[in-house]
């Protein structure tokens, strides 16, 4: 059994952790960029859970997802100024949105995701904080954000209790009736974002 002598001093070479390129995201409004790219967004991140689907679910969901696209861009001051595609070195890699439909009190978090190749970065995490941020900034007492309690949301679930959001409660799922909904909240005000 041979022990590795000491080095008083430590290693004489310095390991250095694998660097990571530390990349800033770039938050811009969907007016920014094309119509069609939410839903195209959407569908791409959502494509492994869309193949879960029984068909007519599948194509209410990805329909529901067009429909949203196109009220972005028809009512830009009101849907469309309620959310924000994100950008690495220019290139869209996820967005987020909210509802302020009970400012001030609550802000609902609403579609959100990033691209399957840019997931597991910490990109999600830095669109809800934004999110919160903006929140803050525009005076709302909380938010709120629902997930599906399908596997395929387990990342998300774990993203929210990261972010301090607590669960709140579940009711009847709205994708599979197998699975709830989980419903998530935290407080905005009165906390540092």
């Amino acid at each position: 059994n041979l022990k590795r002598p000491r080095e008083p001093f430590g290693p004489l070479v310095k390991r250095q952790p694998l660097d990571r390129p530390k990349m800033k995201l770039a938050f811009v409004p969907f007016a920014r960029r094309s119509p069609g790219l939410i839903a195209q967004l959407l569908q791409s991140s959502y494509a492994h859970l869309i193949e879960e689907l029984p068909n007519q679910k599948a194509e209410e969901l990805v329909r529901a997802w067009h429909e949203y696209d196109a009220d972005v861009y028809a009512e830009p001051d009101t849907v469309g100024a309620c959310g924000f595609f994100s950008l690495l070195n220019g290139e869209v890699v996820g967005l987020g949105s909210w509802n302020p439909i009970d400012w001030p009190r609550v802000a609902v978090i609403g579609h959100n995701c990033v691209l399957p190749q840019h997931q597991g970065r910490g990109y999600g995490r830095r669109q809800i904080e934004e999110l919160l941020r903006r929140f803050h900034d525009a005076g709302f007492q909380k938010a709120v954000v629902c997930t599906d309690e399908h596997p395929f949301f387990e990342p998300a679930q774990r993203m929210y209790l990261s972010c301090d959001f607590k669960e709140s409660r579940r009711h009847a799922g709205e994708l599979l009736p197998q699975y709830a909904m989980i419903e998530y909240e935290r407080r905005v005000r009165g906390q540092d974002v």
